[in-house]
């Protein structure tokens, strides 16, 4: 539409101001759309806090309403000056730079996709500063915020029960904590005392590691980087993967027949050891695996074109740089080894027996010993049986943390 449409009452534009309170002040007219750009251009620049927008309305002088929407809507950095020769389009990603750049702009989009304003429509022209985010930029902040929050109360979930279970028994265990409880054994294994089936379980856990962590590293060494990549090495993971998922009874069943009876080893600390790795195996060789397969490929090439052997590749490049992933497996079996009861209850593990302990002898483990105390002795305190429980996760945590800074003391030492 052009100015000289015809219309009972001349046309008349208004430059007016948009607030931070929302109030629009009225600025200015001019009769004509040049006029109103020279208008806008020479508006003084605002040291202060300048306007939210600009609005150019075309109305007439009947006070006819405005649309509510603008037809256009571009943003300008009301604080710039000396925007000639920039490319900026007046979007939130490229404002113009001053109002003198912004008339310009408008002023040269009339004949091209934006002719005078019709009668009753405006546009607005936003305040943008510069390295301020823009709206895309702000729904990813709140996007991100959600995400976080989110992602906040799943932990929350999470840590708050077991820290409140972690409260809980330790109050409940509190009257019977102390030095002659952890380190005194007792007569009837009814008045506390948990030595005995404390250092069982130190015996237990290490014997297992030291059979277990061997031969679970040196099979996770030979799958990933010796055995070719056929059938039957797929057969051997997939039965590695399984075997992970087979219920501890059935590994204790397993322990019976082959340690006990067929090996001869009867129910015995070196027995109920030697199903507890069974057990753990599948976890080490699947974890050392991954932690091997993570190395880049590129070392062991790099490796192997300066003549090395591909044992000395994977002695002194491939174990050094995967040894924290080998480590969190280890873990895994040490906090299981810890606390399983099946697989001792039928190879070695007893109510009672004689202190201290040998390999083809029986043993007492706290996890047999709770079992105990709590289904098949008669009398005994609650603050015992708390006692031992809180006792047995205390082990648990305190191997787990040495083993977890050993593992971030060796990762901060990698090259890459």
């Amino acid at each position: 539409m052009r100015d000289d449409v015809p219309n009972n009452t001349p046309p008349k534009y208004l430059l007016a101001a948009e607030t931070a309170e929302g109030a629009v002040i009225t600025l200015g007219s001019a009769d004509s759309w040049e006029e109103l750009l020279d208008l806008l251009a020479g508006q003084p620049e605002n040291d202060g806090v300048p306007p939210m927008a600009y609005r150019l309305i075309r109305t007439a002088e009947t006070e006819a309403a405005v649309k509510k929407k603008p037809r256009r809507e571009y943003f300008a950095n009301f604080r710039g000056a000396g925007g000639a020769g920039r490319e900026d389009d007046g979007t939130e990603s490229a404002p113009w730079w001053g109002l003198d750049h912004a008339a310009a702009n408008l002023a040269a989009r009339r004949f091209d996709d934006l002719p005078p304003l019709a009668v009753r429509e405006w546009i607005r022209i936003r305040h943008k500063e510069p390295f301020t985010p823009g709206a895309l930029e702000r729904r990813k902040r709140i996007k991100e915020a959600v995400a976080e929050y989110v992602f906040l109360a799943m932990t929350a979930a999470l840590v708050i029960p077991i820290v409140a279970i972690l409260a809980y028994l330790v109050v409940k265990a509190w009257p019977a904590l102390s030095f002659s409880f952890i380190f005194q054994n007792s007569e009837d294994s009814q008045a506390g005392g948990i030595w005995a089936p404390l250092v069982g379980t130190f015996f237990l856990v290490w014997i297992s590691l030291i059979i277990s962590a061997p031969i679970g590293v040196l099979a996770g060494v030979y799958l990933n980087e010796y055995a070719r990549d056929n059938w039957f090495t797929r057969l051997i993971n997939l039965a590695v993967v399984n075997l992970a998922g087979v219920p501890s009874i059935v590994h204790a069943l397993f322990g019976v027949g082959a340690f006990v009876l067929a090996a001869g080893m009867g129910q015995s600390l070196l027995a109920a050891s030697c199903t507890v790795a069974i057990m753990t195996l599948p976890v080490i060789i699947a974890s050392t695996r991954e932690a091997l397969a993570a190395v880049p490929m590129a070392f062991r090439e790099a490796c192997w074109n300066l003549g090395a052997t591909r044992w000395q590749t994977i002695r002194t490049l491939v174990l050094p740089n995967s040894i924290s992933g080998i480590l969190t497996g280890v873990i895994l079996q040490v906090s299981r080894a810890a606390g399983e009861t099946a697989p001792i209850l039928f190879t070695g593990a007893a109510l009672f027996t004689s202190f201290p302990y040998h390999l083809d002898q029986p043993f007492m483990a706290l996890s047999m010993h709770l079992y105990a105390i709590c289904t098949q002795l008669q009398g005994v305190s609650d603050s015992v049986q708390y006692g031992t429980a809180v006792v047995l996760i205390g082990l648990v945590l305190a191997v787990n943390g040495l083993s977890i800074g050993l593992r971030v003391y060796l990762r901060s030492r990698k090259k890459w």
